[in-house]
């Protein structure tokens, strides 16, 4: 697997935000609203101060292609939950490898036990990504996210550590 993941910082803020306003990508999201700047900046602020929260840029030679985060739930469980995305011109198969490299991130670096997502239902690239990365869909919270003035189901994810052996 090629790419590797490295610690957000402040100067990526500008690029991560660009990605995360993008028509493409923000069309996906449970908050739609355009980030400023100085929300973006409050928001990593906040982020980097929580010491179960990692924060990560996802590089293939030298050139950013993606944003992936992992947050412990707390200190004595060691359950993470993970959000993506990539960049709106990323090649094709950048989010399998860039989670692929996430689970094992989780799972062999931060003692991850679980790693849990949550997914609109419309959103079906995630929703084969995740089964194809060996995910169980573990749920659906019925109309429960309200988008662009409409509420969508929830897909429920979870893989457990014991089969990451199986990507």
């Amino acid at each position: 697997m090629s790419g590797k993941l490295k610690a957000l910082t402040l100067q990526d803020l500008p690029m991560i935000r660009a990605w995360r306003n993008h028509a493409d990508i923000k069309a996906f999201m449970c908050s739609q609203h355009h980030i400023e700047a100085e929300e973006h900046q409050q928001w990593f602020l906040k982020q980097s101060k929580n010491p179960l929260q990692h924060l990560y840029i996802y590089e293939v030679k030298g050139h950013s292609l993606g944003f992936l985060q992992l947050e412990k739930k707390s200190p004595d469980n060691d359950t993470y939950t993970w959000g993506f995305y990539i960049a709106p011109d990323a090649p094709r198969g950048t989010g399998f490898n860039m989670t692929t490299l996430g689970l094992s991130t989780a799972f062999e670096e931060l003692g991850a036990q679980k790693v849990f997502g949550e997914v609109l239902a419309f959103n079906q690239a995630s929703i084969r990504l995740h089964q194809k990365l060996g995910f169980t869909q573990e749920g659906c919270l019925k109309q429960h996210q309200y988008v662009n003035g409409q509420y969508y189901d929830v897909y429920c994810f979870g893989r457990f550590h014991l089969e990451q052996e199986s990507v």
